[in-house]
């Protein structure tokens, strides 16, 4: 169905990223995996479907550390040939603002918040070549929280929840900015028990199948209607807030 296309993934070590890696693979789409752990990278490389041509890849980038370098130069070779990038790494620390230390808030901010809105930067200008080479409106997903929205609120992750919703923000923003040329959209998952982050999670929230976050996530990549759109996931199927 989407031969010929390559979508990047952030966070495709594990969880949601690599198991959207693997749904794109058999949607058909070639992935660019993108994580910092290497060996499981490689590890994760052998399972993707390949046919059709599929050529799948994976980049070393620890997206703690974007904004201290060059993320142009850095980060252009990634978005060559590709129309979809998928911002789903992240992190959050289970634990009261007042325990947290400088360095964990800043690592917090930069995986959550910066590196999405460098990497969504360094996507716009090649995605927009490759609609004019090929007629494909490009795409951009980004993987928040329903801790993003008003009302749902867990002690122990304020930064988390404010760069989610920070992410939120910028979605909509990005999504108007660009007019309908690159779309971009959000899904705001509930806590996945089957991912790392779900399994040390608040029982507060509540909980969705890692299957039911990537049905989400597999109905606004190929909506191509849908822009500017926020999709929850949380257990009882999944809806548009706007």
């Amino acid at each position: 169905m989407y031969t010929g296309r390559r979508a990047i993934v952030t966070g495709a070590s594990s969880g949601i990223g690599f198991a959207l890696c693997q749904r794109l693979s058999h949607l058909g789409y070639s992935v660019t995996m993108v994580a910092r752990t290497e060996h499981r990278l490689a590890k994760n490389l052998d399972l993707l479907l390949r046919s059709g041509g599929q050529h799948h890849l994976y980049n070393v980038v620890d997206l703690e550390q974007l904004g201290l370098h060059h993320p142009e130069n850095m980060l252009k070779p990634l978005f060559t040939d590709a129309s979809l990038l998928v911002n789903c790494a992240g992190v959050t620390n289970h634990n009261v603002l007042t325990r947290l230390s400088p360095e964990a808030i800043a690592t917090t901010i930069n995986l959550n918040l910066l590196a999405p809105i460098l990497l969504s930067k360094s996507a716009v200008m090649p995605f927009l070549r490759q609609q004019k080479k090929t007629g494909v409106v490009p795409s951009i997903l980004n993987i928040l929280s329903m801790l993003s929205i008003s009302g749902v609120t867990v002690p122990g992750t304020s930064p988390y929840a404010a760069l989610k919703a920070g992410l939120l923000g910028f979605t909509e923003s990005l999504a108007a900015e660009l007019n309908g040329k690159i779309r971009v959209n959000a899904v705001l998952p509930a806590l996945v028990p089957e991912t790392e982050m779900g399994k040390s999670g608040s029982p507060q929230l509540p909980t969705v199948s890692l299957q039911e976050v990537i049905e989400a996530c597999e109905k606004v990549i190929t909506d191509d209607e849908m822009n500017g759109k926020f999709v929850v996931a949380d257990g009882n199927g999944f809806r548009s807030l706007n």
